[in-house]
C-alpha cells in the first residue's frame, strides 16, 4: 500500500482502537508511557519511525552539530522522529530549529521521551511534538545524539526503524512494521463497529440490543 494513503486512512483513526487490535494479537506494549503526550496543539501524527538515540554528556562545551547535521540529512521524507533521551531530564532535547530542519526534510512529526522548548514558534509551524515534558535549558553540554536508524526502548516498548507510529490527544501507540496493513484494516473495523453502535445507542436502542447486533469490539 502507498505510505501516504496508508497515512491518511491512520489518520481517520484513533489510538485506542489500535491498541485494542494489537492488544488482541498478542503485542501489550505497543502503547508508550501516559507522560508522552502532545505538547503542541498540533495533535496527531502518523507515519514510519525514524528512530534515534542521544546519552548525557557533562562537559559544557561539547556540541553534537557535527552528528546532528548527518542525522538530519538521513531522515527520510513522511517519516516520525522518534527519540530516546536515555533518561536525560535536565535540558530541552527538540524545539523550534530541530522541527524546522526536520520539516523541511519531509519529517512530519517527532516523538521522544525527553524535552521540548520553543513551544510557541513549533505551534507556529503546525508541527507536531510528543514529548515527556518541556524544558527551557539547551542540549549543548549536557546531552548528545550518538545514533539513528537503530532499535530503541521507550517505556516497555521496543521501536525498530520502520516500525508505524500514530499519536492522538491520548499518547502514542507503536505497530511493528510488519503488521501496519493489517492493523490498520483491523482497527477500521472496529471504528466502523464502535460507529454504529453509538448511532444506535443515540437513537435510543438498548445497549443489550446494540451488542447483540454488533458482538465484541
Amino acid at each position: 500500500m502507498n505510505i501516504q494513503d496508508m497515512c491518511q486512512r491512520y489518520l481517520q483513526l484513533y489510538t485506542g482502537a489500535i491498541g485494542d487490535v494489537l492488544d488482541k494479537r498478542g503485542y501489550r506494549n505497543q502503547s508508550l508511557p501516559s507522560h508522552i503526550q502532545a505538547q503542541t496543539k498540533a495533535n496527531r501524527i502518523a507515519g514510519p519511525a525514524f528512530t534515534g538515540l542521544g546519552y548525557r554528556v557533562t562537559d559544557d562545551n561539547h556540541t553534537d552539530m557535527e552528528a546532528r547535521v548527518k542525522m538530519l540529512d538521513s531522515i527520510t521524507p513522511g517519516t516520525i522522529s522518534v527519540w530516546s533521551c536515555n533518561g536525560s531530564d535536565n535540558c530541552a532535547h527538540w524545539g523550534e530549529l530541530m522541527s524546522t530542519a526536520a520539516l523541511q526534510r519531509g519529517c512530519t512529526g517527532a516523538v521522544l521521551d525527553g524535552g521540548v522548548r520553543d513551544i510557541d514558534f513549533v505551534n507556529e509551524m503546525g508541527y507536531p511534538v510528543f514529548a515527556a515534558f518541556r524544558n527551557t535549558a539547551s542540549s549543548i553540554g549536557r546531552w548528545e545524539i550518538r545514533e539513528w536508524n537503530v532499535t530503541v526502548t521507550i517505556g516497555k516498548t521496543e521501536i525498530h526503524a520502520g516500525d508505524f507510529v500514530f499519536g492522538d490527544c491520548d499518547g502514542v501507540v507503536v505497530v511493528p512494521a510488519a503488521l501496519t496493513e493489517e492493523v490498520l484494516a483491523q482497527a477500521e473495523e472496529i471504528y466502523a463497529k464502535e460507529k454504529g453502535m453509538r448511532e444506535d445507542l443515540r437513537r435510543g436502542v438498548s445497549v443489550k440490543a446494540a451488542y447483540e447486533k454488533y458482538g465484541s469490539l
